[in-house]
């Protein structure tokens, strides 16, 4: 029996290698790139983990866009703005779609997330929905959640100093992004914390999401015998996140979507049904935890190995604020601290391989072909890190983004006001907004509150955090996790903490 099975997947496998192999050469050359080996390609040179350190390599040998291929599959590696510009965002009609991910589309989400729809009408109607919640305007309606959100992460860093950075980041991301999202309560770091078990939801999701991390993405016609399997297939569908909010606190969809003014509300009664909502919900809270989770995590190792950057922010929020917490209304005059914001995303962007696209068409550029079907990686890493953009990339310094007068210079082209992370053309990231302005509110109310210094480990030693100690967590990656100190910068921070009388 062992045998007719393992016949039975054999042989379609090698039917559909020799299928591939044997396509006519094209008219046009492919992107430079690594060869790999007959058939298989370069399946054995791209790791399952860290895979932007691969992409990096090679975008120092091959230049700002290579490709390779995967068991027949045409990859293309985008690693510079011009490039990224012009074809993710310029020829955005043809690049916009996505490759099918039958692991997490499928099995885990049952098609009902919205960053893994094709690029058809329903995915239409969702992203509209969807970034008419989540839009710069639309975004403010939640300034005073992360307002309060931001106060509390102050508070509890000062009343908890044992417990470790990572659980107040853990809280402060999560407890945004389910108020924002579904209406919830904010979340108290000692509990009960409702969103924990949408974090094995997300894990499996941001892991499904990298290209070639499944058997079935790699050889896709296994899957009518996977899907018969049980013993094959091992992974369960995932309830969505709504489902869960229902499960923990009422019993029909319409009473979660009441309880407040929330994202899914506004998507729910706008829509016809039940269908956008669901399709709407896991993409978006999940990358709004994870992206805000890793930056911040990001944030404290820069400020402890660039305290001149904290200093000039201090310096600006003391100048600006005097003794009381920053505020939204204090946007305009901190440009220190939206300069600190991007140079952070862009020093270690959250997901450093970035999303992949496909092309839904062939495409000649630069007299390369890039075929239909071939799946487009913008890397992130690269492309933050652009020589004709940001010639000092691996250093930190937020006064790049400013002009002479300490203002927000102009940002160059295609940098997407120099916010590139956040993706391109017709698949980027809806929920920017808010995830920036819960990254610039939150690093206000920290400087503004604290002195960032290093900590000590379990035998008293200082600490100094290796910016190089990556971990991999799906699509994004974190930093090792390290002590850190917070010193209060007054006496009765906690008092200034309380709101002002009305």
């Amino acid at each position: 029996m062992g045998n007719l099975l393992g016949t039975a997947i054999l042989l379609p496998l090698a039917l559909a290698l020799l299928i591939r192999a044997w396509r006519p050469r094209p008219a046009h050359p492919f992107p430079p790139g690594p060869k790999g080996v007959p058939f298989l390609g370069s399946v054995f040179e791209v790791p399952t983990e860290l895979l932007w350190v691969k992409l990096v390599e090679w975008y120092k040998e091959y230049g700002p866009i290579y490709s390779y291929t995967v068991l027949g599959q045409r990859v293309v590696v985008i690693s510079g703005l011009r490039e990224a510009g012009d074809i993710l965002d310029r020829m955005s009609a043809k690049t916009s779609d996505r490759s099918r991910l039958i692991k997490v589309h499928d099995y885990l989400t049952r098609g009902k997330e919205l960053g893994l729809l094709p690029r058809n009408d329903v995915w239409r109607a969702h992203r509209r929905a969807a970034h008419e919640s989540f839009n710069s305007r639309a975004a403010q309606d939640y300034h005073l959640v992360q307002e309060e959100e931001s106060r509390v992460l102050v508070k509890d860093l000062l009343n908890h100093p044992g417990a470790n950075a990572d659980d107040h980041i853990f809280r402060f991301s999560t407890s945004i992004a389910w108020r924002a999202s579904f209406g919830h309560e904010l979340i108290p770091l000692e509990g009960p914390d409702p969103s924990l078990p949408l974090q094995e939801i997300f894990k499996a999701i941001f892991t499904g999401f990298i290209p070639g991390n499944s058997i079935v993405d790699l050889f896709p016609f296994l899957n009518p015998i996977i899907a018969r399997s049980k013993f094959i297939r091992r992974s369960a569908p995932l309830p969505t996140p709504l489902q869960s909010v229902r499960d923990c606190h009422c019993q029909t969809r319409r009473q979660v979507l009441r309880r407040c003014h929330c994202l899914f509300r506004q998507v729910f009664f706008r829509s016809s049904g039940e269908s956008i909502t669901r399709r709407t919900d896991t993409s978006i809270t999940a990358t709004q935890v994870d992206g805000t989770m890793a930056a911040l995590r990001w944030f404290l190792v820069a400020m402890i190995l660039y305290p001149e950057a904290a200093l000039a922010a201090r310096e600006q929020l003391d100048r600006v604020l005097g003794d009381r917490p920053p505020t939204f209304a204090d946007y305009e005059e901190l440009p220190q601290i939206e300069a600190l914001v991007k140079e952070l995303l862009r020093w270690r962007p959250p997901t450093p391989a970035g999303l992949v696209h496909m092309a839904s068409e062939d495409i000649i550029y630069d007299g390369f072909l890039i075929p239909k079907g071939a799946v487009l990686m913008p890397n992130a890493w690269s492309l933050c890190r652009d020589p004709s953009v940001y010639p000092a990339g691996e250093a930190f310094d937020p006064s790049g983004f400013l002009d002479d007068n300490g203002n927000l210079r102009r940002p160059p082209l295609d940098t997407h006001d120099d916010y590139p992370v956040f993706g391109h053309g017709r698949r980027i990231c809806v929920g920017r907004a808010l995830a920036k302005n819960s990254l610039w509110i939150s690093i206000a109310c920290v400087l503004w509150a604290f002195d960032i210094e290093k900590g000590v480990d379990e035998h008293g030693v200082e600490v100094t955090p290796d910016p190089l100690d990556f971990i991999d967590h799906g699509v994004t990656v974190w930093p090792k996790s390290f002590p850190v100190k917070l010193v209060p910068r007054y006496p009765d921070l906690a008092d200034r903490l309380k709101p002002e009388p009305a």
